[in-house]
């Protein structure tokens, strides 16, 4: 078992907000970290697939397992758009501690929703977080490869909507430089859509 590199209930008053989204039709679940929180507009643009955005905070895969009994089963989702990877080095979360907690969450998901499908949207890279590329760079080798080999999973890329010719493209960013903007959402938008659509 993983040691807890943060306090577990750090987000709770969003955490609690979401749970007020439970009793809706959910056919899409959005989990992650605030890549989706801070997409506000995505359960509109979304609504034609009855999605529900379930992104909290800074969190981490290890929250998301932690509170998935609480927070995702809940919505019996018949697909999950998954983000993950952006602020498991900043707490301190290796690479290989990471694939275990994306895994042992998408067993919860496949063991108790057999049909699920999930769709990982690469952890994106970042000039705020540009140090941590090496690490996003083998945890999305790995996505990939888990990807291509299993087909309950399906693996979305992100690395041409973060940088072209080896240069950040700062139009798809807000000005943090952490975050997309609204440009960069739009195009992972688009992605998320041609894999519901399969």
């Amino acid at each position: 078992m993983i040691e807890h590199r943060i306090d577990m209930y750090r987000y709770f008053d969003e955490l609690e907000n979401i749970k007020t989204k439970q009793g809706r039709s959910c056919d899409v679940l959005f989990y992650g970290s605030s890549t989706f929180g801070i997409w506000k507009t995505l359960e509109d643009e979304f609504a034609a697939y009855k999605a529900i955005n379930a992104g909290f905070g800074g969190s981490t895969s290890d929250e998301a397992l932690f509170h998935y009994e609480n927070i995702a089963k809940p919505f019996a989702p018949k697909k999950v758009v998954w983000y993950y990877g952006d602020n498991e080095p900043v707490c301190g979360y290796t690479v290989e501690e990471s694939k275990e907690l994306f895994t042992a969450t998408w067993n919860r998901f496949f063991t108790d929703f057999p049909n699920v499908k999930i769709i990982t949207v690469a952890t994106k890279t970042s000039p705020a977080r540009d140090c941590y590329k090496d690490f996003v760079a083998e945890l999305n080798a790995w996505q990939k490869k888990i990807a291509d080999s299993d087909d309950r999973i399906s693996y979305i890329e992100t690395a041409d909507i973060c940088k072209k010719g080896g240069r950040y493209i700062l139009e798809n960013y807000l000005p943090d430089e952490l975050h997309f903007g609204r440009k960069g959402y739009d195009i992972l938008f688009k992605r998320i859509k041609e894999e519901l659509d399969k």
